[in-house]
């Protein structure tokens, strides 16, 4: 028996694995073949917008079905020679080859009337549809996408949808698979840790820092053994929603107390629209909860980010304007930086624990400069009685470490 050949949508439907960045190799193999002829095709992002409900009310089976009805809804409204495949998040990305926007807008629009009529449990499909034309509103392919984010966190932007053009325990390490990330979802096993940040001045806990693991029979899978992986599948939101209902529902039962201090993925740099809708979602959770914006913390990953200082500025602007302080995580490691740090102005600085375990002189005076320059001091990696006493000694404010405390799932 031959088997037929997949679609970018079949190989989703019968494996709910996404496929982002085969997309964009196809993408850019569909770039040189139209910039060589010199001819235009257009780009379609359907987003669904209320999947995360679905999926918080009705669970990820669900949620996977309207992915999966949405799939065959965009497949059977494009031409055989279109692609189409699970893109970012709840979305989908459709290149149509050889396509002015206005021909795009038509298939828009068949899209949206077909989602229109799916119901799934009593739900309706809502979806943000957003489009772009080569080489009217980009020159290359991550011009095209970054456009489509923006329009799209745009639309999002009205409210609507719319048509725009238990305790620490040992932590292992192992080869994770998809299927494993994805069943741990399905069973309900992505889990935060509480780390707690104890105030130097107040010799009393200030908050914790909300970390991700996957519980795996009894242990604790590390979310650096796994991040990447679910950043390339594009499951990281999903996991990040999960996290984060699940950390303020600690804060609510009275589990942990104090700040709440996030870590954002890196990645959120890489897509500053759609990094912004996230943030003001979060904004509306922590409102309905009850929890003050200014008693949580987002960590900036500096040493990771390799986007321009301005895309930097931008995102710490955003932040802020939700009313959340700000935090640089890892400093003085890999991609940070003195320009950075005097032009974001973060509320606290988390120096790297590279500099208490291997450059203790350089640490004085790291700690002593930023002092000076009016920074609130964080010192990671405090695992010994000694690491604790250099850090009142030097006038670092905040401590964070084994020493303090191991990172916690409260269960």
């Amino acid at each position: 028996m031959t088997r037929k050949c997949l679609t970018l949508l079949d190989l989703y439907k019968e494996t709910f694995i996404p496929n982002t960045h085969c997309l964009k190799y196809i993408l850019k193999k569909v770039f040189y073949f139209h910039e060589r002829k010199g001819s235009e095709f257009s780009l379609i992002l359907v987003d669904i917008d209320n999947l995360r409900q679905i999926n918080r009310e009705k669970g990820y089976f669900v949620g996977n079905r309207v992915l999966l009805l949405a799939a065959d809804t965009i497949g059977n409204s494009i031409r055989k020679s279109d692609i189409a495949g699970k893109y970012i998040s709840g979305s989908f990305l459709v290149i149509l080859l050889e396509t002015e926007k206005e021909g795009a807008k038509v298939v828009s629009e068949r899209i949206a009337k077909r989602l229109a009529d799916i119901q799934v449990e009593g739900y309706s499909v809502s979806a943000t549809i957003t489009l772009c034309g080569y080489p009217e509103d980009g020159e290359l392919p991550e011009e095209l996408l970054n456009f489509l984010e923006e329009q799209n966190a745009k639309a999002k932007g009205k409210n609507k949808p719319i048509i725009t053009f238990e305790s620490f325990r040992t932590q292992k390490k192992k080869d994770i698979t998809a299927w494993d990330l994805i069943s741990a979802i399905e069973e309900d096993r992505v889990v935060p840790a509480f780390q707690p940040i104890l105030n130097l001045k107040k010799d009393s806990i200030e908050g914790y820092e909300v970390l991700m693991r996957i519980e795996d029979q009894g242990d604790y899978i590390l979310a650096m053994d796994f991040i990447d992986q679910i950043y390339e599948l594009s499951l990281l939101t999903v996991f990040e929603e999960i996290i984060f209902d699940k950390a303020i529902n600690a804060w609510l039962a009275g589990k942990v107390r104090g700040k709440l201090f996030y870590n954002m993925p890196s990645y959120f740099v890489n897509y500053l629209a759609k990094g912004k809708v996230k943030l003001e979602d979060f904004k509306k959770e922590l409102t309905k909860a009850g929890i003050p914006a200014e008693d949580v913390v987002i960590e900036i990953p500096e040493s990771k980010i390799t986007a321009t200082t301005k895309e930097l500025i931008e995102v710490v602007n955003n932040i802020r304007a939700l009313g959340f302080k700000v935090a640089v995580d890892d400093f003085g490691v890999e991609n940070s930086s003195i320009e950075r740090l005097l032009k974001t102005k973060p509320d606290i600085v988390k120096i790297d624990g590279f500099f208490l375990k291997e450059e203790r002189n350089m640490l004085r005076w790291i700690v002593k400069g930023l002092k000076r320059l009016g920074y609130v001091v964080a010192m990671e990696h405090v695992e010994k009685a000694e690491d604790l006493e250099l850090a009142k000694k030097l006038g670092a404010d905040y401590a964070q470490g084994f020493y303090i405390g191991k990172p916690e799932v409260l269960t």
